[in-house]
């Protein structure tokens, strides 16, 4: 398979490489299909680039990089997934980029899961109004 993105031009990919999003993402309910992306080159930001919608990307980041106590504001359970041995599980936050050499900042409210295992993912909305939605990293 291959799709056409604008961060990579053309990318080739198998199926097993794509994570289904039942629910989508927030704002973007209808792109259901993803890769993600680990390029040497922007470690260690990671891309989710829709399969569905080529224009659609987004740069990931993993929260503990830039909050080591971000899991103090994640549900118990969630935590307990993501440490388990036995789970292959990721959590990224959108990183959004403000203009040509803007700010940079990271949604740490709403993250999104990744289950390797299911190969499925979903955004959540974490319940605290302490966590911040653009939190600056740069």
């Amino acid at each position: 398979m291959k799709v056409e993105t604008q961060q990579f031009g053309e990318l080739e990919f198998t199926e097993e490489l794509i994570v289904r999003f039942p629910k989508g993402l927030i704002g973007f309910e209808d792109a259901r299909n993803f890769i993600i992306i680990n390029h040497e080159d922007y470690e260690p930001f990671r891309w989710l680039i829709s399969v569905d919608q080529k224009e659609l990307g987004f740069p990931l980041l993993n929260p503990f990089l830039v909050e080591p106590n971000y899991g103090k504001d994640l549900p118990n359970a969630l935590v307990e997934r993501l440490f388990s041995a036995e789970e292959a599980m990721d959590i990224f936050c959108v990183v959004t980029i403000k203009g040509e050499g803007g700010k940079v900042t990271i949604n740490l409210k709403s993250p999104i899961i990744v289950d390797y295992q299911t190969k499925t993912g979903e955004q959540i909305i974490l319940p605290s109004d302490d966590i911040p939605i653009a939190m600056p990293i740069s």
